[in-house]
């Protein structure tokens, strides 16, 4: 059945030994364990992921990274890391994981021209970075998307950047210059109604008391 066969002991290994499913319906297994949020079901499958991106075009290429993405940030919840007992990859694994995918739809998006959806998904990294504590690269993430919302008009990505840069400032004691960045950042008007990049009810209270 391929180089795992070679690889294994056949003399057990022959007994399940199966040939590799063809690609459709590789696809169909992973959209119904992707509709049914079964990550395990999803991440059988990763070993062959470049061969479902071989072809297919960009947005379908996004979309597919998308569903290994999110079902390795399952596998990395606290959820995840009880499933993972005993298993070979850790939660971080997971996270850094979902980190390495993301980065790929992140370049995607922008060959795509869809710089919104690139700087959104730029701060999702940001997020994800600062759950690992890397907080530097966060921050780069961070300036990142503030300027490619800058240099492409999207308000709403350039203060959610903001939003992020302002909260790290604060965490690592720039008090002054960090409350500065949160107070600007104000409700917007977008696309398909009104957007606020700070509609978290606890970060707003979080803006006020540094305000005060």
């Amino acid at each position: 059945c391929g180089a795992a066969c070679q690889k294994a002991g056949w003399r057990s290994h022959k007994k399940t030994c199966e040939p590799p499913l063809p690609l459709n319906a590789v696809m169909e297994s992973l959209q119904a364990a992707d509709a049914a949020d079964d990550w395990r079901g999803v991440l059988k499958w990763e070993g062959r992921l470049e061969e479902l991106l071989q072809g297919q075009p960009d947005a379908a290429c996004d979309a597919i990274l998308s569903v290994f993405a999110e079902a390795h940030s399952m596998a990395s919840t606290p959820m995840g890391n009880a499933c993972n007992a005993g298993m070979q990859s850790t939660g971080t694994e997971h996270a850094l994981c979902a980190i390495t995918l993301n980065e790929r739809r992140v370049d995607l998006l922008g060959k795509m021209g869809r710089f919104r959806d690139q700087g959104k998904r730029i701060c999702d990294l940001a997020d994800r970075l600062l759950l690992l504590g890397k907080k530097e690269e966060a921050l780069t993430q961070f300036e990142r998307a503030e300027q490619l919302g800058a240099a492409h008009g999207f308000s709403s990505v350039e203060c959610q950047a903001c939003e992020g840069i302002g909260l790290l400032t604060v965490k690592e004691g720039g008090d002054a210059e960090g409350v500065e960045l949160l107070a600007a950042v104000p409700p917007i008007e977008e696309e398909g109604g009104v957007f606020s990049a700070s509609a978290d009810k606890e970060l707003r209270q979080e803006i006020k008391r540094l305000t005060k």
